[in-house]
């Protein structure tokens, strides 16, 4: 028997089956027609690994070796693995070299990257105007898909009753139980992030009884004020109302059997707080939002005993023991890093509980003991995930000269190289400085732009005309500062050259009590909800009886508590909803794996001198960003 070389078998075989897929692979050039097989098959294998780059690629270089609907295939498919790679321009150039009427399917395709391509650019508005007409009818391609895009346009451009519309039409089309679990679960989320957002939630008129329902659970919900008591009473109410409705089954026994779970305590809290001493004045504050979260659940479910210890005078191992041996079910804190020291060393009653920061490094707390705390480091890293859904991938960070800064600068590289980004550089500035231009010249290597300049005229022997250059390989800044020094380092960013350079900051920069931050407009920071136009506004305006300025000095000591009672049941019960997420005042609460409490952060945009809230553009990019039909 002939033995054939290994290469050339290889050969032979993409030449067989070529002319195999000949006949059903129209518009292939013959000569073209391995190459192609060859690419594609290459393409499919790094997108089952989530190569995107590469597999995008090998898309072109399938399509390069095609004509007709083989290469419209191949340039669609171009995109999408750009798209999924962050590289937005590449996927549009990938779309323009398709033929003006690719077929049905490829159109549809090609339609619906279009419109993730303006959402993610904040073109919501365009992104709905290029759905328009197209139809999306059970037999249609990618009709799935195109309506769940339409509804995150519909959502970010704030018309939540077109959103629901969109989705409930999507629901008709899903076969799968979970796909309609979870497109029910999508409704819910975004009428409740129109709901913090003021939209109104009104049914347009004759609009489809399942969508009138849909936005009268919305109304519903938003009316409790994010109270998880009054919202189990309100899910109940409308579930009588609305026996037959599609949600009744699947998501309102879900709803219910989570906030039962949010809503049953045990049944003695016990609270440690520093509360004399010079920690005195915070620790109160987190106490007095402990007790209005406690105070607020009203008649709705039975509320815990709670006892409040003072660790400043008991000692913080001492606090614990006293509570255990007066029979709590649960303890809060202590709050102070060299109390949770004090309690990485010493032999505990094993009751569990939620202390109320992070311990130091080194300091190992026992696994009944969860971890929650308000480290600017979260926003950091919050700052770098954002930057990297908004499609930046090369980073420049500037943090001033202090331990947090410097803590933060790690969590955003961290954060940033996790996600596949890349740090160009960094810089630390002095606190309280007036002239950066030392940092920002030395980080954008305009240092290097005039060196050159000075090395070519010694070379020349003459006086040049010379116009400094910035480094050009950044994508965006991360900026921690705090509000003078930001409010001086943007202007001089643009003295410097980088004025067009987007901004993420973390929260730190903003001062709710200066009434113009025009100088700031454009960046974006990370925030509580609340802080940033969204979230439990209504439980947050109590904490004005405090005084004119209470919300600004404190409020976030204020929220910390009052999601730390909230947090109680949800950890002695072990529920599921914190592995996906509970709406709180200080963020989305998770819960990680070593014990400690995440918060996914919302965002704000400087617009106008003002602090506006972010719309949605974030998670609707996670949800529309992966084909589902």
């Amino acid at each position: 028997m002939l033995q054939l070389p290994h290469r050339t078998a290889q050969t032979l075989s993409a030449l067989a089956i070529s002319m195999l897929l000949g006949a059903c692979t129209p518009g292939l050039l013959d000569r073209g027609a391995a190459e192609y097989e060859i690419q594609a098959a290459s393409a499919r294998q790094h997108q089952a690994a989530g190569d995107w780059t590469i597999a995008a690629e090998a898309w072109l270089r399938a399509a390069a070796a095609a004509r007709g609907e083989a290469r419209d295939l191949s340039l669609v498919a171009a995109a999408e693995a750009w798209f999924k790679a962050g590289d937005s321009e590449r996927a549009r150039t990938a779309l323009a070299g398709m033929s003006a009427n690719p077929g049905a399917e490829l159109a549809a395709r090609r339609t619906l990257l279009e419109a993730r391509l303006l959402l993610r650019a904040e073109r919501a508005g365009q992104a709905l105007a290029r759905l328009a007409g197209v139809p999306t009818d059970a037999g249609d391609p990618f009709a799935a898909d195109l309506l769940a895009v339409r509804a995150a346009a519909a959502f970010a451009t704030r018309q939540p009753a077109m959103g629901v519309e969109a989705l409930v039409q999507r629901e008709t089309l899903l076969t799968e139980p979970e796909r309609r679990s979870a497109n029910q679960r999508r409704i819910w989320s975004r009428m409740q992030e129109a709901a913090a957002a003021g939209l109104p939630l009104d049914p347009p008129a004759g609009a489809d009884p399942v969508v009138a329902a849909w936005l009268d659970l919305g109304r519903e919900a938003a009316a409790t004020g994010g109270n998880p008591f009054r919202l189990r009473a309100a899910l109940d109410a409308w579930r009588e109302r609305n026996p037959a409705h599609p949600a009744v089954r699947d998501l309102l026994s879900t709803l219910l059997d989570e906030y039962r779970a949010m809503t049953e305590y045990p049944q003695r809290v016990a609270l440690l707080l520093p509360l004399s001493g010079r920690h005195a004045g915070a620790a109160g504050v987190v106490r007095d939002g402990f007790i209005a979260a406690y105070l607020a659940q009203g008649d709705q479910g039975e509320r815990p005993a709670l006892r409040v210890y003072d660790t400043t005078a008991l000692g913080a191992t001492a606090a614990y023991d006293i509570a255990a041996r007066d029979g709590a079910d649960f303890i809060v804190g202590p709050l102070l890093k060299e109390e949770l020291a004090e309690l990485a060393g010493a032999e505990l009653p094993a009751v569990p509980g939620l202390v109320l920061n992070w311990p130091d490094e080194g300091y190992t707390l026992p696994s009944y003991l969860f971890q929650f705390a308000l480290a600017p480091e979260e926003e950091a890293a919050a700052a770098a995930r954002r930057a990297i859904r908004d499609g930046h991938r090369r980073a420049l960070a500037l943090v001033h000269d202090t331990d947090q800064g410097r803590r933060m600068a790690e969590s955003f590289i961290s954060a940033f190289q996790a996600e596949g980004g890349e740090v160009l550089g960094w810089q630390v500035f002095e606190t309280r400085a007036a002239d950066f231009s030392v940092e920002i010249t030395g980080l954008l290597l305009l240092n290097e732009s005039r060196a050159r300049y000075q090395r070519l005229q010694g070379v020349l022997g003459r006086n040049l005309e010379y116009l400094p250059r910035r480094r050009e390989d950044a994508d965006f800044i991360f900026l921690a500062a705090r509000p003078a020094e930001a409010l001086l380092i943007r202007p001089q960013l643009r003295f410097h050259y980088a004025g067009n350079l987007p901004i993420y900051a973390t929260s730190s920069i903003y001062d709710p009590g200066r009434r113009d931050n025009a100088e700031l407009d454009g960046v974006l920071i990370a925030d509580m909800p609340w802080r940033v136009g969204a979230g439990d506004g209504e439980f947050m305006a109590r904490f004005l009886s405090f005084g004119p300025n209470a919300l600004e000095r404190n409020g976030r000591l204020y929220a910390f508590g009052a999601d730390a009672y909230r947090l109680v049941p949800l950890l002695h019960n072990r529920s599921e909803m914190l592995g996906t997420g509970v709406a709180g005042a200080t963020g989305l609460l998770r819960v990680g794996a070593d014990g400690r409490v995440q918060r996914e952060l919302d965002w704000g945009r400087f617009k106008g001198g003002q602090l506006e809230h972010a719309p949605l553009q974030e998670r609707i990019m996670e949800e529309v960003s992966t084909p589902e039909s």
